[in-house]
């Protein structure tokens, strides 16, 4: 583990106790400085600040010593990826490293504070991204700044990779995907997902890698009609007949999908001290007879958990009629669906359309949407983990998830790229992150306190010298 650096001061051995960057030190200020000057940039879609943001990210690093050869900024519209190469001896294939450089939207008219300016109160540290994902983006490279002044030289190439619009369109995601795969890395970290998970103590509890992630899919569905003249109504109409299919929708729930991965996910809901008898006793009796569809069935009704563990699809959007004085010539109703991996999106649009039961209705997929697979089982990574979480928590359960919502994991998974999502805080039971949503924050221990697992966890993984 790294400690400050002064008078020619070493690495003291991999082994040692680690301790949080204090605020005070170096690495403190450094820390503190990269996730200020992130976060007061606003890197929200239309504003073409996220090339100044990795601009400024660049001038950090070439500070720290890489070369200009080493940093690449990709331009992609008005947005931008970076590409940092530390380059190691090659006697292992590279590793990524990913974080998003762009947030969502936030209106200071919102906000009890200026969203894009840094505001440091009760020991929370508040602002647009301070979550999402601009802490990881400020601890991946203060990892690299730090491991770079120490000396270390790395057996394969540590490689950070940061997109510019994954809140959003992603087309800066399908780039660093496409460009990164050609360099045939053995796997991916995203620091956008994941993570540690504490009781309202703050005691450690698990910590969840990411492997996989549903497919996001659009279907719409469409009920045409002649129309006419709204004062001579017709028994049949567009928007009725779009009401009625939605409806049989309504009452269809796809089942719960039986595999490693939804097990694996139970166990650990089921952990929680927040679990409750009924849920938990749910969960043995599926253990004791996996496969029961009745208790597929009664787990996949669970609101807390079993959204996660199937296919959802819910309309989200509408559209019909072309004036109020005349039948709707056709009604569209656009259903938003989160696809358990290995489902096919073909499958579940013909699943939509026998559930809707109107043979004249319209189904189709909405664009070119895709999936992945799940990523495979790592005991080398999670092991890795386990060593470099040793200073903040021993002896907890590393847990393979699945989130619905989608990452730029998805990208790197469908290119053939294993990918496991975490970042290095713990999320304490009863805090409000407000991510996506008004006054985001984090504590200010996350970013502080969780300074040292990335370098720890980067020097397991690529060996190499001056540990």
């Amino acid at each position: 583990m790294l400690r400050q650096l002064l008078g020619g001061l070493a690495l003291l051995a991999l082994a040692a106790p680690a301790a949080a960057a204090p605020r005070g030190s170096a690495e403190g200020r450094l820390l503190h400085d990269l996730f200020k000057t992130s976060v007061e940039i606003p890197t929200v879609k239309g504003r073409g600040q996220v090339p100044k943001m990795a601009r400024s990210l660049s001038a950090k690093l070439r500070q720290a010593g890489f070369a200009a050869r080493d940093i690449e900024i990709v331009p992609v519209g008005e947005t931008a990826a970076m590409i940092v190469r530390y380059r190691g001896s090659g006697a292992k294939s590279p590793l990524l490293f990913l974080a998003h450089m762009d947030v969502v939207e936030a209106k200071r008219a919102d906000w009890e504070r200026d969203p894009f300016k840094l505001h440091e109160e009760g020991g929370f540290l508040y602002g647009r991204g301070t979550s999402d994902n601009k802490l990881g983006v400020a601890h991946l490279v203060a990892a690299f700044i730090t491991l770079k002044k120490a000396g270390f030289r790395p057996d394969r190439d540590l490689i950070l990779g940061f997109s510019g619009d994954e809140e959003t369109d992603m087309a800066s995601s399908r780039v660093l995907a496409e460009r990164l795969a050609a360099l045939k890395p053995e796997y991916a970290i995203n620091s956008d997902s994941g993570g540690g998970r504490a009781d309202a103590s703050g005691k450690p509890l698990s910590f969840a890698v990411q492997v996989a992630e549903k497919t996001f899919a659009n279907i719409k569905v469409t009920l045409r009609n002649p129309g006419g003249h709204s004062a001579r109504p017709r028994p049949d109409n567009a928007i009725y007949e779009l009401a009625e299919v939605l409806g049989r929708v309504r009452g269809y729930t796809f089942p719960l999908v039986d595999g490693e991965l939804t097990r694996t996910m139970l166990r650990d809901a089921a952990a929680l001290s927040s679990a409750s008898e009924s849920f938990r006793a749910k969960v043995a009796a599926f253990e004791a007879a996996p496969g029961d569809p009745a208790l597929l069935a009664e787990i996949g009704r669970e609101p807390r958990l079993g959204y996660a563990v199937r296919t959802t699809c819910v309309p989200t959007l509408l559209e019909g009629g072309h004036a109020d004085n005349a039948l709707p010539q056709s009604a569209t109703a656009t259903i938003n669906c989160r696809i358990f991996p290995g489902v096919e999106i073909e499958a579940v649009r013909a699943k939509l359309a026998e559930v809707g039961g109107n043979p004249a209705a319209e189904w189709a997929i909405d664009g070119e949407p895709f999936g992945a697979a799940a990523s495979p089982s790592n005991p080398a990574l999670f092991a890795a983990i386990r060593q470099a979480l040793e200073p903040q928590a021993r002896d907890i359960p590393i847990v393979p998830y699945m989130t619905p919502g989608a990452t730029d994991g998805k990208h790197f998974r469908a290119r053939g790229i294993p990918t496991y999502g975490f970042s290095a805080d713990f999320n304490v039971g009863g805090e409000v992150a407000g991510v996506h949503g008004l006054n985001e924050r984090i504590p200010e221990r996350a970013l502080y306190d969780a300074f040292d697992f990335w370098p720890r966890l980067m020097r397991q993984l690529a060996g190499g010298a001056g540990q």
